[in-house]
C-alpha cells in the first residue's frame, strides 16, 4: 500500500506507516519518482529486490533507467520503457492485450485501438532490429510475451 497525500507532518506520515502502508509520498510530488516506488513495491512483493531484469542478452538497468541488449545501449520513450519492463518483469508469460492496456495506460484510456500493437512495433524495431535472435513474440489470439526463443518454443 502505497499513501498519496498532501498531510506531509512527521507525525501523519509515522501514522500512515503505522496503519499499514508500505510507502508515504507527500503532494506535489513527481511523476518519476511515484513511478520509482510503484516499481520497488513491486520488486519487492515478487521478492526481486534487484534493479536489473535480464532477458537473453537484453538489461535493464531499474535504478538507472538504461536498457541494454548485446552491449548496445538502447533509447527508449517513457511509454516503451514501461512497456518493455512489464514485458520482462512477466518474462515467458503471455500477456493480453487488454493486460498491457490496463497496465500501461491510465484507467481512463478506453481500449479499441492498436496503440498496443504499435508499441510493440516500436519495441520490436528497437530491441529485434538486425538481431538473428528475437525476444518479443506474438502469441496468436492471446498475445505477447518475452523471451529468449533458444529452446526452440
Amino acid at each position: 500500500m502505497l499513501f498519496l497525500t498532501a498531510r506531509d507532518s512527521v507525525a501523519d506520515r509515522v501514522k500512515g506507516l503505522d496503519s499499514g502502508a508500505n510507502d508515504y509520498l507527500v503532494k506535489p510530488f513527481s511523476f518519476d519518482e511515484l513511478s520509482a516506488r510503484i516499481r520497488a513495491m513491486i520488486r519487492t512483493a515478487h521478492g526481486n529486490t534487484r534493479s536489473e531484469l535480464t532477458v537473453g542478452d537484453l538489461t535493464m538497468d531499474c535504478a538507472a533507467q538504461r536498457v541494454t541488449r548485446g552491449g548496445r545501449e538502447i533509447s527508449l520513450s517513457a511509454k516503451e520503457y514501461a512497456l518493455l519492463e512489464y514485458l520482462m518483469q512477466n518474462a515467458e508469460i503471455v500477456l493480453s492485450r487488454e493486460k498491457i492496456e490496463n497496465h500501461i495506460w491510465n484507467f481512463d484510456y478506453e481500449g479499441g485501438t492498436n496503440v498496443v500493437d504499435v508499441y510493440i512495433s516500436y519495441l520490436r524495431r528497437k530491441i529485434d532490429g538486425g538481431q538473428e535472435q528475437k525476444l518479443i513474440h506474438t502469441v496468436r489470439g492471446r498475445g505477447y510475451v518475452l523471451k529468449d526463443g533458444r529452446d526452440g518454443c
